[in-house]
C-alpha cells in the first residue's frame, strides 16, 4: 500500500486502494492526534462510510440553522454520511484516533474551518449509524456495515477469522475488493487467473504467497483466484464494489458451493 501523505494539519491519510487502473470506489485511512480534529466537510455528490480501528472519535454535524450535535464511536463501530451532509471528526482523547473512510467518488470534497461556508442550506444534519448485520461463516463471521445504505456504489465489511481457518478459495465474475488489516496476522493466496473451465484443478503452488500484519493489505481484480489464512485471529476491513453475492468457491473446507449461502444469514443477527 502507499506511504503516508502527511500533510492534513492533524495527522495523516493514506491511500488504501493502491496502484490500479480501476479505481470505483475511495478507501483511505485517516489518523487524528490527541485533541485534534478534521476540517469541516461536505461531499454534495458521493456518499461516504467511516469505521473506527483504533481510538474513539467524536463526529459534529450541521444543520441549515448552523446547530452542531455530536455522536461518538469507537473501535469497530461506524457510521454513513449521505450527500449534502456537513460534518467534521474530532478526537477528544488523549491517545491517537484511526479511522477509515470508504465511499463513491463521483464528486468533490469540499472542507472550511468552520461549518458556515459549507451548509448553503442544507437540510441533513447528522451521520447514520452503520448497520451491524452480522453473517456467520465457517471461519468467523463478517459485519456487513453498509447493509442499512441500498443503492450505494461500494461495501464495507468486517472480516473477522479465528486462528488456523482459511477462506475458501474463491474468485469474483465482477467484484472488485481492497482489504486492510487492522488485528492479527493473515497469509494470502492470490496472482492467478481464475481458470474458464468452472470444473478445472486449481494448482495452489502456482499462486503467490504473501503475508499481512496490522496496517498491511491488497487488493483482488475480477477473476483474480484468492485465499486467505488465518495465521492468528484476524481482523481486517473490505471495501468491494456492491456484488457481495457474486462469488465462485474452487475449494472449501465446508463443501459450500457458489453465490450466496443463505445458511449463514439466517435472522441476520445484528
Amino acid at each position: 500500500m502507499p506511504s503516508a501523505n502527511p500533510q492534513t494539519g492533524y495527522s495523516y491519510t493514506r491511500d488504501l486502494v493502491g496502484r490500479t487502473d480501476a479505481r470505483p470506489y475511495l478507501f483511505v485511512e485517516h489518523a487524528l492526534d490527541p485533541r485534534h480534529a478534521s476540517p469541516f466537510r461536505i461531499h454534495p455528490g458521493d456518499h461516504r462510510s467511516f469505521v473506527v480501528t483504533r481510538g474513539q472519535v467524536e463526529v459534529e454535524s450541521s444543520d441549515e440553522g448552523g446547530t452542531l450535535r455530536s455522536w461518538r464511536y469507537g473501535p469497530f463501530e461506524g457510521w454513513h454520511v449521505p450527500p449534502g451532509c456537513v460534518y467534521r471528526i474530532t478526537n477528544t482523547g488523549e491517545e491517537p484516533a484511526v479511522f477509515v473512510e470508504a465511499g463513491s467518488t463521483d464528486g468533490e470534497t469540499r472542507e472550511a474551518s468552520t461549518a458556515d461556508p459549507l451548509r448553503g442550506g442544507t437540510t441533513i444534519s447528522g451521520p447514520l449509524e452503520a448497520s451491524r448485520y452480522t453473517v456467520d461463516k465457517p471461519w468467523g463471521h463478517e459485519v456487513w456495515y453498509t447493509q442499512n445504505v441500498p443503492g450505494v456504489p461500494y461495501a464495507v465489511k468486517q472480516i473477522h477469522m479465528t486462528a488456523g481457518h482459511q477462506s475458501s478459495l474463491q474468485s469474483h465474475q465482477y467484484k472488485r475488493e481492497t482489504n486492510y488489516v487492522v488485528e492479527g496476522e493473515a497469509t494470502v493466496l492470490d496472482g492467478l487467473l481464475a481458470p474458464e473451465d468452472l470444473d478445472a484443478v486449481v494448482e495452489l503452488d502456482r499462486l503467490t504467497t504473501t503475508v499481512h500484519r496490522p496496517g498491511s493489505g491488497w487488493s483482488s481484480a475480477p477473476r483474480v483466484l484468492h485465499r486467505v489464512v488465518a495465521v492468528s485471529d484476524y481482523t481486517s476491513i473490505e471495501v468491494s464494489t456492491p456484488e457481495l453475492d457474486d462469488v465462485i468457491r474452487w475449494q472449501d473446507d465446508t463443501g459450500r458451493g457458489n453465490g450466496r449461502i443463505d445458511a449463514e444469514h439466517v435472522g441476520g443477527r445484528v
